[in-house]
């Protein structure tokens, strides 16, 4: 844990810096402009692809990839009406679930495209499902039909579904499950065309069995409904949907936020839903994501916005993650939301040190800046939570230096300044103030065809049902001479909560590439992530989706790819992250380290910073400094050494200034902390 007197110096430090002249910007720094949410492309999606009864998929361009198949195995399965089936702008999130206890997983999606019936209706949602861990799949099992018609459009045509799979407590059987769905529809209810709900369930047992419920806004007693993009079953089988109560859809927040909470009924084999409103205080939430602890008691709603309790960000105009919180189980929800400060005085240190001084050089003129200064920021469209075994939230995001009142972002004069990061607390939610470093992206985001249809990164979490690891993808395109995020791959990584390491692989940062060499090489467009994976042994199965599209025109029909065979092994879990851990890990765990070690002092330090090792046995002692990167930049080997106390010296010439990580390894036993030089 930071000490106090560490944290008071911080924040004076950083109010002093605050106080004095902002960063100037370079004139040729690269930058790109932001806004919360592009109505424009809202609407659009509203209108395009409803009645269309194509049923073939136009082959995306040749690139020159054929990919080697050997690599991972990517089979065919379900297809939809156009590219918008999976949200806009990683808008939504939940389409693919896994359970582990039933070794099943399905995607829901709309339907169209060449499976299933001619003359398929793109407002009708489907979902394929496969009951061995993704090796055989049924495809395109239609779960809702829309047959009201009004005008050019069904009034209850369905959009951006989502789904999950209930499982009824102590059940192994899939054929006793349900896959239940949450979607907008267009019944024009809050103006514009949306304020529809559309939800129900299937039994996988009998793809026959099926509900259908419509749920229009009630604008006089605030019931505002929009387009949800939080979905939530927990494992005890109570479903969570979270909107905000927009005003004519996307454009006026009301304050207030709208939950339905479902409770499964078996004597009707359906979910009964309760709607109520609870008041979220912030400018605009939207793009709202959610999650509960294993246990079902801790969840989170997440968005990122400005609620006026960051200075340093509310000046500017500058949006920072935002958590709404209930300690049991949805039956109230803390009307005091969650402020997560990313960079400034009392930003979260691996955040603020994560770039060196030559890159900040190329953001700013140097001698102009120093660290407290810096706004970094997070953006709604590449978020994403979980929470742990802890009830700890866990929150994947991309994060950018920004500047000029919250609305442009640098997006880097070299590669690779962009960086993915989980953002996640020790003690339930109460301070959210660790991080590491997942990876870093080359582009920000990708512009298809007609009408700019934008995509960014897709970031995504997945864990283990207990909670215990945590694992992280998103899409970027590394192609030399691609600017652009418009032909990705799909990065990934994990970390183990129990032994606080990280996986370590070749990509940028640390990731690995998914799909390099494989046939969805440069082409995994609109990445979905299961939020359960599954564990085989000592494997852990990441059930990923992407749409195969043609980026020339995403109002083609696309097909969903699975991919079927990606995992980490226990093994790959070889990099510390240099964080404190976990304090729910166990007194077990603890109990494996045969020694001592001290947090370095002073720290941060600009000269010399001491170690002290205090041996409970003889053995043999070394010291490894690694920076952010995972890059082994210092070791000291003293070998075997007696049961004493021991003390490594480090010099601040030695390295550069920013965040490190040092491990001292006893035998077979290894302690990581991390320091500051500045």
């Amino acid at each position: 844990m930071k000490k106090l007197l560490l944290l008071n110096l911080a924040l004076c430090i950083g109010l002093i810096s605050y106080t004095q002249q902002k960063p100037v910007v370079k004139p040729d720094a690269q930058k790109v402009a932001v806004s919360k949410f592009d109505k424009k492309l809202m609407s659009y999606a509203d209108k395009v692809g409803v009645k269309e009864q194509v049923l073939s998929v136009k082959p995306a361009p040749n690139r020159g990839i054929t990919g080697d198949p050997n690599v991972i195995t990517i089979i065919e399965i379900g297809s939809s009406a156009n590219a918008f089936g999976y949200g806009l702008s990683n808008g939504n999130a939940t389409f693919v679930w896994a359970d582990d206890d039933l070794h099943t997983v399905a995607n829901t999606h709309r339907m169209g495209g060449d499976v299933g019936p001619p003359g398929q209706y793109s407002g009708d949602l489907a979902y394929d499902i496969s009951t061995d861990q993704g090796i055989t799949w049924t495809n395109q099992i239609k779960i809702y039909e829309s047959n009201i018609t009004s005008g050019q459009d069904n009034s209850d045509a369905a959009r951006y579904p989502q789904g999950a799979i209930y499982n009824p407590p102590g059940n192994t059987d899939p054929n006793n499950a349900w896959v239940a769905f949450f979607a907008p529809n267009l019944d024009g209810s809050n103006g514009g065309s949306w304020g529809g709900y559309s939800y129900g369930v299937a039994s996988i047992g009998d793809p026959e069995d099926t509900t259908k419920h419509l749920l229009s806004s009630d604008i006089p007693n605030g019931f505002y409904q929009g387009v949800p993009t939080a979905f939530h079953i927990t494992q005890q089988g109570e479903a969570w949907m979270a909107d905000a109560a927009l005003i004519d859809s996307y454009l006026d927040y009301t304050g207030n936020i709208i939950f339905m909470h479902g409770v499964f009924n078996d004597d009707i084999n359906d979910y009964e839903y309760e709607e109520f409103l609870a008041p979220a205080t912030c400018e605009d939430a939207g793009s709202l994501k959610m999650a509960f602890s294993p246990d079902g008691q801790i969840g989170y709603v997440f968005w990122i916005d400005i609620n006026q309790s960051i200075p340093f960000y509310d000046e500017d105009g500058w949006d920072y993650p935002l958590l709404f919180k209930t300690e049991d189980g949805g039956e109230t929800w803390d009307s005091d939301l969650i402020s997560v400060q990313l960079g400034g005085p009392g930003g979260i240190e691996t955040i603020k040190y994560w770039l060196s001084d030559e890159q900040l050089n190329e953001y700013f003129e140097p001698g102009t800046w120093n660290r407290d200064e810096i706004i970094y920021s997070a953006r709604w469209w590449n978020s994403d939570i979980a929470v742990d075994a802890g009830g700890n939230p866990h929150l994947i995001t991309s994060v950018h230096v920004g500047w000029e009142d919250g609305g442009s972002l640098y997006i880097g004069i070299e590669p690779y300044t962009m960086g993915i990061f989980d953002i996640y607390s020790l003690d339930g939610g109460e301070n959210i103030d660790q991080a590491v470093l997942l990876g870093t992206t080359k582009t920000y985001r990708g512009i298809f065809q007609p009408n700019d249809f934008t995509e960014y990164n897709r970031t995504g979490v997945s864990t283990t049902m207990d909670g215990t690891k945590m694992f992280f993808s998103w899409i970027d395109t590394q192609a030399d001479g691609i600017n652009e995020n418009i032909a990705p791959d799909i990065f990934a990584r994990g970390f183990d909560l129990v032994t606080n390491m990280l996986t370590e692989g070749e990509s940028s940062g640390g990731s690995t590439n998914v799909t390099a060499l494989s046939t969805g090489m440069w082409q995994s467009w609109s990445k979905a992530a299961s939020y359960y994976v599954f564990t085989d042994n000592d494997d852990f199965i990441m059930p990923l989706v992407y749409q195969f599209l043609d980026p020339e025109n995403v109002t083609n029909p696309i097909r969903f790819n699975y991919i079927q065979d990606f995992s980490f092994n226990i093994a790959d879990f070889t990099l510390p992250s240099g964080n404190d851990p976990f304090p729910w890990v166990g007194i077990e765990n603890q109990e494996m380290i045969t020694a001592e070690v001290s947090q370095n002092y002073p720290n941060p330090f600009n000269n010399t910073s001491l170690i002290s090792v205090k041996l409970e046995e003889p053995a043999c002692l070394s010291l490894e400094v690694t920076n952010i990167l995972g890059q082994k930049v210092y070791m000291e080997d003293r070998g075997y050494t007696g049961q004493h106390t021991v003390q490594f010296t480090l010099n601040a010439d030695y390295f550069d200034p920013g965040i490190y990580f040092y491990t001292v390894r006893t035998g077979n036993q290894a302690v990581t902390r991390q320091m500051i030089v500045e």
